[in-house]
């Protein structure tokens, strides 16, 4: 499995020959948007055509944009209904490969019970937004990242280059986690390569 960034909470996920899309932003973004073959594109927040661009994709892709349980092609996929503000947002909880990853999008708060957090059972992969103002700040994120207890952290949601929504750097949120992090251009992982040996926190380096 592969997983490639591209900048606000926009990820591909590769298993294979099945290509999973998560959130594709339009320009207006600031950002060139996404292109390419798709099976399945996981849509947060659907009303909102900033992070619902799906117009670039060829390939017929199979569309989630609601709460439930879907299974696609090697993907299982629980979207799950979280209250922000006066939206709803939906996280989904992905897992292929044997890895599980939980998508946050751009939530601004995360209020979860214990049966709810035990609900999600063993989170591998946390994508995470960091950058503040209408998702969670540096300071909710690493409270977040205490919650799930995941193995690997990637943040997402943060200003970069190009970015014109409103957004903080991910400098304050890595340095809460202790500054150490590792920088890739993409996360090819197999479920064998996760250890119990603790967190890391992994920047991917925004594909264009």
């Amino acid at each position: 499995m592969q997983i490639s960034y591209f900048g606000l909470e926009a990820f591909k996920i590769t298993n294979k020959n099945f290509t999973a899309i998560l959130n594709p932003f339009s320009k207006e973004s600031g950002l060139t948007p996404m292109r390419g073959n798709a099976d399945l594109i996981m849509l947060s927040e659907a009303p909102n055509p900033l992070y619902s661009y799906t117009q670039g994709f060829s390939g017929d892709p199979f569309i989630i944009d609601t709460p439930g349980e879907f299974d696609t092609k090697d993907f299982t996929v629980t979207g799950i209904p979280i209250r922000n503000g006066s939206k709803l947002i939906t996280a989904f909880l992905i897992q292929t490969e044997g890895i599980t990853i939980l998508d946050l999008s751009h939530i601004s708060e995360l209020k979860l019970t214990e049966d709810e957090v035990e609900d999600l059972g063993d989170v591998d992969i946390l994508l995470l937004p960091v950058g503040g103002h209408d998702v969670l700040d540096y300071d909710q994120a690493a409270k977040t990242v205490s919650m799930i207890e995941p193995k690997i952290i990637i943040p997402m949601n943060y200003q970069m280059p190009g970015v014109k929504i409103n957004l903080d750097s991910n400098e304050k949120f890595l340095k809460q986690m202790g500054g150490k992090f590792e920088t890739m251009e993409k996360l090819s992982l197999k479920k064998k390569d996760l250890t119990e040996e603790g967190l890391k926190v992994i920047i991917l380096e925004p594909a264009r």
